[in-house]
């Protein structure tokens, strides 16, 4: 994904688009919701990477989604949210 090169590069508003972008081009793909929770937690916006539970609505089977919701709860301090998803 060109979204991921641009969140690499911390050019986050054009990574933001370009996953806003893919979600409504491909409403049943968690992955573009999964990767604006992403970015909200590079951004250190905690509160908003809640999108990450979006992610797991539509795609409950991914590992990648539970290890994002566990570094969510992890950097929110929320230990008893977080601690099954690591163990």
């Amino acid at each position: 994904m060109v979204d991921s090169a641009y969140a690499a590069k911390e050019e986050g508003d054009q990574a933001m688009s370009g996953y806003r972008t893919a979600a409504r081009l491909f409403p049943g793909c968690h992955l573009p919701t999964l990767y604006i929770g992403m970015e909200y937690m590079r951004t250190h916006s905690f509160k908003l990477a809640d999108q990450v539970l979006i992610a797991k609505a539509i795609c409950p089977l991914d590992p990648l989604v539970y290890n994002e919701l566990g570094v969510v709860a992890y950097h929110m301090k929320d230990y008893a949210f977080f601690t099954p998803f690591f163990i």
